[in-house]
């Protein structure tokens, strides 16, 4: 998928993602680390695209809507094939929530606008909670089953990626997957990540 230099497959077991199989498709631009948004231009890209919503309408917004756009930008110069449907990864809020950020669909959005690609919201959180890595860093599957919920696909594709910010174990993943699956088990699930979290 895409071009080389624009997108890395992960790779279970040299990455380091336990939760993730040799069968997962799930492919990366740039790599993020510890230190801060001033340690390197991809963890600013990082910083910025996730930057906080109660910045909206004040300066610092204009940096998260260049990163998203940035991020759309490298998607819609990717070549999917035909029957492909794009998915929002989605946030620890529901979307009727004031405190949902629409980062992810805001990206699909511009893709559509430009490619035609299709695209879906139907992952969402059941109730807001506070995100994973704010509870003791714990982070698998086990934590975050029931905490999502799947509307089914009225057109179903062959294929389904799902678009999110930062892979750091795998474990949303592997949740969305499996909702995906518990309604449409022969459909392949994919996943488009603009970084993976480095492990130091």
């Amino acid at each position: 998928m895409g071009e080389k230099f624009q997108w890395t497959i992960i790779e279970p077991l040299f990455h380091g993602f336990q939760y993730l199989t040799e069968h997962d498709k799930i492919y990366y631009h740039i790599e993020y680390s510890r230190g801060g948004y001033q340690k390197s231009p991809e963890n600013n890209w990082v910083s910025n695209y996730k930057k906080d919503i109660k910045f909206r309408g004040k300066k610092p917004w204009e940096y998260k809507q260049d990163a998203i756009r940035r991020f759309a930008d490298l998607i819609i110069k990717s070549p999917f094939g035909p029957n492909r449907l794009l998915v929002a990864g989605p946030p620890s809020k529901r979307r009727d929530s004031f405190l949902f950020d629409s980062r992810n669909e805001d990206v699909l959005k511009i893709v559509n606008r430009v490619t035609g690609t299709p695209i879906s919201f139907n992952l969402e959180a059941i109730q807001d909670f506070v995100p994973i890595h704010f509870q003791d860093g714990y982070r698998s599957p086990e934590n975050l089953r029931g905490r999502y919920f799947f509307t089914p696909f009225e057109n179903v594709p062959d294929v389904v990626y799902i678009v999110d910010d930062v892979i750091t174990s795998g474990s949303h993943f592997v949740v969305w997957k499996e909702l995906i699956h518990d309604v449409h088990p022969e459909l392949e699930v994919r996943g488009i990540y603009l970084a993976r979290a480095v492990k130091e």
